[in-house]
């Protein structure tokens, strides 16, 4: 997959964790190699940390700063593309106390005027809590597109505290726009 998107030349490449869960620790090495065809592309690759990072957060970190992928741990980022300016804000993943985490990430790094503002959040229900357009674009994971689909296609989302309409695809909430 990382071969395959680097091939494609891509301005930017936004990954919203969930690199490796409990199961899949057993040689740190493999993330690594998975990884590996990113460093193609230096400051053009972000990421945020998902649930399962911090199961392994060193294991991951290695992983990514191998491959020069930048994590953005409630942190930010400006990065000029031909297009226009993009800064990338990177959510950290926490279960407790969403609402007054958004709103300090978010008054820690405000907006850059004339910048496109994307914000990788791995938990997509945790959307509801940021400000009122903070972001002009919010990328999440965590699902992993509704985790199971019925005949027909229909999705259902086993995590029961993420909204249907934000667990999968393309998604408009408060003026904002996810995916």
């Amino acid at each position: 997959i990382c071969e395959r998107a680097v091939a494609r030349k891509p301005d930017l490449i936004l990954l919203t964790g969930d690199f490796l869960t409990m199961e899949s620790q057993s040689d740190p090495a493999v993330l690594g190699r998975a990884l590996e065809p990113l460093r193609e592309l230096p400051g053009q690759v972000f990421a945020c940390f998902g649930n399962h990072d911090h199961e392994a957060p060193k294991t991951v970190i290695t992983a990514l700063s191998s491959a020069k992928i930048k994590l953005l741990i409630d942190d930010s980022t400006l990065v000029e593309t031909e297009a226009l300016p993009v800064q990338i804000v990177g959510f950290d993943f926490v279960w407790r106390d969403r609402e007054n985490h958004m709103r300090q990430v978010c008054e820690a790094h405000p907006r850059i005027p004339g910048a496109l503002r994307v914000l990788l959040l791995h938990d997509p229900s945790a959307f509801v809590h940021l400000p009122h357009g903070e972001g002009d674009l919010v990328l999440s994971g965590h699902t992993h597109g509704g985790q199971i689909c019925l005949p027909g296609g229909i999705p259902v989302t086993l995590d029961s505290d993420c909204p249907r309409h934000l667990g999968r695809g393309f998604w408009q909430v408060n003026g904002m726009q996810g995916y």
